[in-house]
């Protein structure tokens, strides 16, 4: 799996990521529907996003997978590094890139991640979540979303598992009401273990096309530019 990180120097914060996301969109085109998901008429492809948009750092950026990496370098050579955004012509230099070549790979010991606000469960799904009689039931309901959410990502990128998933949740920092798309809902600080060796800075769960569940290796920081954390 390839996988390529691209942060610009513009200022982006959370609450506008949809708004830029959805520039990029009309400056790519309905034909380049992996930077948006969207298919010509307009209605949505629910497929998990290969094109992630997000902040790091303060700063605008995209995250693309596999064919994705090709779409936003296609989009950004036909840019001449600018974009049509809040009624206004903006410059997108590039602060920061790197570009990672990932194979599936287990290993003897779990590894940590932090996953941040992680939309796991819809309104509904989380009042339930929440009457649940003991911890031990919540945590065990949140591992296997989680286990779901890590399938859909190895099947987007064509990793087909050997051997047993293995999760375990270790610690629940925070929940955090927020919105998307116009919908209340409820975002997870979470950390896990788990056996499989995850890419740095893929998305999990509901909303990674907007910057939501993103998972970074506990015990590994990176110190180039183009992953200065958020």
């Amino acid at each position: 799996m390839r996988l390529l990180s691209l942060i610009f120097d513009h200022p982006l914060n959370r609450r506008n990521i949809a708004g830029f996301r959805a520039s990029v969109a009309r400056a790519a085109g309905y034909e380049q529907d992996l930077l948006h998901n969207h298919r010509e008429d307009g209605s949505v492809q629910y497929r998990y996003p290969l094109v992630q948009y997000r902040t790091e750092a303060g700063r605008a950026a995209l995250i693309g997978l596999d064919e994705g990496t090709t779409a936003i370098f296609d989009w950004y050579s036909q840019s001449n590094c600018r974009l049509f955004w809040n009624e206004a012509q903006h410059n997108l230099p590039i602060y920061g890139m790197s570009m990672e070549q990932y194979d599936i790979a287990y290993h003897d010991q779990s590894h940590t991640y932090r996953l941040t606000q992680w939309l796991a469960l819809n309104e509904r799904n989380y009042r339930d979540w929440q009457q649940m009689a003991t911890l031990t039931d919540r945590i065990a309901e949140l591992e296997r979303v989680l286990v779901a959410h890590l399938l859909t990502f190895c099947r987007a990128v064509g990793w087909r598992l050997p051997q047993r998933l293995e999760v375990s949740l270790e610690l629940l920092h925070a929940t955090r009401r927020t919105r998307f798309l116009g919908v209340n809902v409820v975002g997870f600080d979470v950390n896990f273990r788990s056996n499989l060796v995850l890419p740095y800075g893929i998305g999990l769960g509901k909303g990674v096309s907007h910057g939501f569940g993103v998972c970074r290796p506990m015990a590994h920081r990176r110190t180039n530019q183009s992953a200065a954390e958020k």
